[in-house]
């Protein structure tokens, strides 16, 4: 199978890309592609385990419920500067380096960009 890599830039509580691509991610997932989703900016934020508790289900509790085999690595400069410590992320994410993101676009064979741009 392939190898699928996501990047997302907006935040999940004020656009649709987010989800959009996490549905992608299953679906990938689901076939038997390799997934891997790296967070920049305010997407990090998706990643939150305080998004957790809101009272109705949203992305970041699909997230949470991604297998272990999907890849989520967050930009650990952007999760900082946001108050996203690696103790701040849900337990399937980690932060990571910019570095993770460039090995992450050369090993896939399909890389999309998230920018939520219209």
């Amino acid at each position: 199978m392939g190898r699928l890599g996501l990047l997302l830039f907006s935040s999940p509580v004020q656009h649709r890309g987010v989800e959009t691509a996490i549905g992608l991610a299953e679906a990938a997932n689901r076939l038997g592609h390799a997934v891997s989703v790296f967070f920049l900016a305010d997407a990090v934020y998706a990643t939150s385990r305080a998004l957790l508790s809101a009272p109705e289900e949203t992305v970041v509790h699909r997230i949470a419920r991604l297998p272990s085999s999907v890849e989520l690595t967050n930009c650990s400069t952007c999760a900082r500067f946001r108050g996203l410590g690696d103790g701040d992320v849900l337990p399937n994410a980690r932060n990571g380096t910019l570095e993770d993101l460039v090995e992450m676009i050369d090993r896939s064979d399909r890389f999309i960009a998230f920018t939520g741009e219209a």
